[in-house]
C-alpha cells in the first residue's frame, strides 16, 4: 500500500513539448525528435550555435576526403569526426536533448547538398521552423490576451468613458 501512494505523487505539467516528424524533400521520414516551440531560450541557443557553427566546419577544409565522403588518412578522420561530434553537441544543446542523431542518424552532416553540407540545409530549416513554431505561439497568446483586455486598450469598447 505504502508503494502505491509513492507511485502515485507527482506533478505533470505541459511544457508545449511536440514530437516533430523530419522528412526529406521527398515525403521520407528520415527522423524525429521533441521540441517546445514555447521556450524562449530555443531563439537565443540558434543565434549561439549559428555562430559557432563556423567553427565546427572551418577545419575540415584541412581534411583529406574522399569520394565516400571520409577521411582518406588517419588526420583526415579524426578532423571529420571531431567536427561531427562538435555538431553533434551543438544539435543536441539546441534542442536540450539528443536530436543530432534524428536528423543526422541516415547521412553524414558534411554531405554535399545543393553546394553546402547537409547540416547547413538542416539547419537554416531548423532556423525557419523554430521562427515559424514560436510566431504561432506568441500570435495565439496575443490573441488570448486580446480577447480579455480589448476593452479597456486605449479607453475603447466598454470602458472608454472609464469605470461607471
Amino acid at each position: 500500500m505504502e508503494e502505491n501512494k509513492k507511485e502515485q505523487l507527482g506533478i505533470v505539467v505541459d511544457d508545449g513539448s511536440v514530437e516533430v516528424p523530419i522528412s526529406n524533400t521527398m515525403g521520407e521520414r528520415i527522423g524525429t525528435f521533441r521540441f517546445r516551440p514555447t521556450d524562449f531560450n530555443i531563439i537565443k541557443r540558434y543565434r549561439e550555435i549559428a555562430e559557432k557553427f563556423s567553427e565546427v566546419t572551418e577545419p575540415l577544409t584541412a581534411a583529406n576526403i574522399d569520394t565516400n565522403g571520409e577521411g582518406a588518412d588517419e588526420d583526415s578522420v579524426k578532423i571529420i569526426d571531431e567536427a561531427q561530434k562538435r555538431l553533434f553537441e551543438l544539435i543536441d544543446y539546441l534542442f536540450d536533448g539528443n536530436a543530432a542523431e534524428a536528423f543526422f542518424g541516415k547521412m553524414n552532416p558534411f554531405s554535399p547538398v545543393g553546394g553546402k553540407f547537409y547540416c547547413e540545409q538542416a539547419l537554416g530549416a531548423i532556423g525557419e521552423f523554430i521562427s515559424k513554431q514560436f510566431n504561432a505561439e506568441i500570435a495565439s497568446v496575443s490573441s488570448r490576451v486580446d480577447k480579455y483586455t480589448h476593452g479597456y486598450k486605449a479607453r475603447t469598447g466598454k470602458h472608454r468613458d472609464g469605470k461607471k
